[in-house]
This record gives structure tokens, sequence and C-alpha cells, in this order.
């Protein structure tokens, strides 16, 4: 089952100092359950860019984004990214859920 256009709610643990509160979403991409690539409801301050795409990762090897499917919450490395650029900015250490 294809994650594509699901929308998620991203719960921010670390940095400690965020801001931004929890981040919303829907999903681009999810390529293998590996990793998912996100369109962000409003724009975020990397440390070195702005972007409303993040890409997540699992944060614990041997984990994928299957949990989603069935209504479980993942824990994630999140970066910002560039469209059409290789640019990454890892911003995010938290949890996503379906929303």
């Amino acid at each position: 089952m294809s994650l594509q256009g699901q929308t998620v709610r991203i719960v921010v643990a670390e940095p400690f100092e965020w801001d931004y509160g929890n981040l919303f979403g829907t999903i681009l991409s999810d390529r293998g359950g590996q990793k998912l690539k996100i369109k962000l409801t409003k724009t975020i301050k990397g440390k070195t860019f702005s972007s409303d795409i993040i890409e997540l990762t699992p944060r614990f090897k041997d984990q994928t984004f299957k949990p989603l499917t069935q209504n479980y919450s993942v824990t994630i490395n999140g970066g910002l990214i560039k469209e059409n650029s290789d640019d990454f900015d890892f911003i995010i250490i938290g949890n996503v859920t379906i929303d």
C-alpha cells in the first residue's frame, strides 16, 4: 500500500529549542518504505536554507514506514531538501503518524 497522498503529523523531539511546533504535510513519495518525501504546510528555516519539503528516514536500523499503514507512529530523522537539488539540511528527530 502506497502512502503517497496521505497527510501526516510530525512531532519534533529534538532539537529541544524547536520553535515551529508540530509539523503537518502531505506525502509526495514513499521510496520503498525507507524514505518519505513530504510537502509541509509551512516553510521551515533550516541551518543553511529554507524549504517546505522534508525527507524522513526511520531513526532505527531495520525499521520501515510500514507501521504507518496500521496507524502506528514511526521514530524518524528529518532533513529539509531543496526541490530539483541534492541539498539536504538535517534538522529534526521525532515521530511521524498518519493524521
